[in-house]
């Protein structure tokens, strides 16, 4: 703070104006912890079940619930679930580097899952996107996935499969039809980095190659149905994400502003993306938020925040497990607590599915992934 102008000016304060002062930032302290007590006193908590990924399969950590440490590895190739999507009545979450589990939940509430793996196919490649695809006759799930020469534990040359970036997954077979783009049967040695559906059957693809010497972008449109791509340019390919401004859609500012409030820091110009699911849609809405100052600020720091709309109400999820509820007709925010995590673990992403709740979590440390896995509670947020 600055220094007054005349120093002295703080020594002739009467001891009486001062008491009072004292006073009353006494008396603000104390409404102010009253005000935090009040709004933990808030807080719903919300009990469920944590699991943990151990091998590609998900089970109760032995410890209390509480998620037992697991080896670093890179993101890209570290077992975690990156996407989760429902079809059919049923959940179906992509595990990265096994392939697509499927929870099933019996009369009782009991959960189990059914693994439909192929080591062949998803090991060391990033998966990063699960669609579904509802049919008359059968359903199935679109799957996008990656090899990352950069952040990856063997060379490319050790795969056994090459030239793989989208595949179909139809459950009641267990077998994955490979979805391949003309691109790709051209170019097999590069790779589908970047993947943005705009329907569940139109895709923009982000295409890279790299070598000892360079590296080289492509993109494109993909239009699966009719087996259709041509090349666009990359300002194309960066308008396909759509973001919209969080600040139009009254509930999500609402619910932005309360976030804000807690993941805001002082000398750090902080972004938002929303990534929000409906359940009347097949993809995730994506809704932004930048300050001013935030491609002149020394520091920055970006948060993607997962969240569901239901009807007229907004569920958003914050790293530390606290979940915002909102509604179009009211101010009012409700607050719900998650388990909390360790040190360094956040929850990544969140799925309503009739009156169950799930949210993935792992252990970040940078480019790294340790533990991870799911969060399943019986609780009925939104009617």
């Amino acid at each position: 703070m600055p220094k007054p102008t005349n120093p002295n000016l703080v020594h002739i304060i009467p001891a009486a104006v001062l008491l009072i002062v004292l006073t009353l930032g006494s008396m603000f302290v104390l409404a102010g912890c009253r005000a935090e007590t009040s709004e933990t006193e808030q807080t719903e908590l919300i009990n469920g079940t944590l699991y943990q990924l151990q091998n590609g399969r998900f089970a109760v950590p032995p410890n209390a619930g509480q998620p037992s440490s697991a080896p670093l590895q890179y993101w890209t190739v570290q077992q975690r679930v990156s996407d989760l999507v429902t079809l059919g009545g049923e959940v179906y979450l992509g595990v990265n580097g096994h392939g697509i589990a499927e929870l099933i939940l019996d009369a009782a509430g009991t959960v189990s899952f059914n693994y439909f793996y192929d080591p062949l196919i998803f090991r060391y490649r990033t998966l990063t996107t699960l669609i579904p695809e509802p049919g008359p006759d059968r359903d199935s799930l679109l799957c996008h996935l990656y090899f990352n020469r950069i952040l990856n534990v063997v060379s490319q040359r050790e795969l056994k499969l090459q030239g793989i970036s989208l595949l179909r997954l139809t459950p009641s077979s267990g077998i994955y039809e490979f979805c391949t783009p003309p691109f790709q049967e051209e170019h097999p040695d590069w790779e589908a980095v970047g993947f943005v559906p705009v329907t569940p059957r139109e895709f923009y693809l982000q295409w890279k190659y790299s070598d000892s010497n360079r590296t080289l972008f492509s993109y494109s449109h993909f239009d699966l149905a009719g087996r259709k791509e041509e090349e666009v340019e990359a300002l194309v390919y960066r308008k396909s994400y759509g973001f919209v401004n969080a600040q139009e859609t009254s509930v999500l500012r609402l619910l932005l502003a309360e976030a804000r409030r807690r993941l805001d820091a002082s000398g750090i110009s902080t972004a938002y993306q929303l990534h929000i699911r409906c359940e009347d849609r097949p993809l995730l809405r994506r809704y932004e938020y930048h300050p001013d100052d935030f491609t002149s600020a020394e520091e920055i720091r970006l948060y993607t925040l997962p969240g569901v709309c239901r009807g007229q109400d907004y569920l958003l999820l914050l790293p530390d497990g606290l979940l915002l509820q909102g509604t179009s007709n009211s101010r009012q925010i409700r607050r719900f607590q998650l388990p909390q995590l360790p040190e360094g673990h956040v929850y990544t992403n969140l799925l309503l599915h009739g009156s169950y709740l799930l949210a993935c979590w792992e252990h970040t440390a940078f480019t790294y992934v340790g533990a991870a896995g799911i969060f399943f509670a019986a609780v009925p947020l939104i009617p």
